[in-house]
C-alpha cells in the first residue's frame, strides 16, 4: 500500500527492532495507551533474538487504521508479530497496539467464536 508516511514508519519501526538498541529505540514508535501489549509482545519474541533481519508480510486497513505483519528472522527462530497503527496528532503514525503471532496458524485462531465454528480443524 502507498500511505503516505506509514510506509516509512513500519521500516524504520524493523530496522529499530533488529538494532541493537532494539527496544529502546523502537518504543519510541508506540503511542502510551499501546505501551503495555507492545512490550507484552516483545517479551514474548525475546529468546529468538537477535534479529539479523525484517520484512513487511502484510497490511490491511482497518477503518482509519492500519494493520501490518512483521516477520523477524535470525538464528534463534522466526518472531511475527501484527502491529496496529494510528494517526497521532500531528499526522505522524504511531503504534496503536501489538501481538506476537509466532506461534499462531492465524491471527484469528484465538478467537472463540471461529474456534468453535471450526470444529477444532485449523484448514478453514
Amino acid at each position: 500500500m502507498n500511505v503516505p508516511g506509514l510506509d516509512e514508519r513500519i521500516i524504520a519501526h524493523g530496522k529499530a527492532l533488529i538494532a541493537e538498541s532494539g527496544d529502546a529505540a523502537a518504543s519510541a514508535f508506540v503511542a502510551q495507551s499501546a505501551r503495555e501489549s507492545y512490550h507484552a509482545a516483545l517479551a514474548a519474541i525475546a529468546p529468538m533474538r537477535p534479529f539479523e533481519s525484517f520484512e513487511t508480510i502484510a497490511l490491511a486497513k482497518l477503518g482509519f487504521q492500519y494493520i501490518s505483519k512483521l516477520r523477524l528472522s535470525g538464528a534463534h527462530g522466526t518472531a511475527k508479530l501484527l502491529v496496529r497503527w494510528k494517526p497521532a496528532d500531528g499526522g505522524e503514525w504511531v503504534i496503536a497496539g501489538a501481538e506476537d503471532i509466532s506461534t499462531k496458524p492465524s491471527p484469528w485462531s484465538d478467537i472463540q467464536h471461529y474456534t468453535s465454528e471450526r470444529g477444532g480443524n485449523s484448514n478453514v
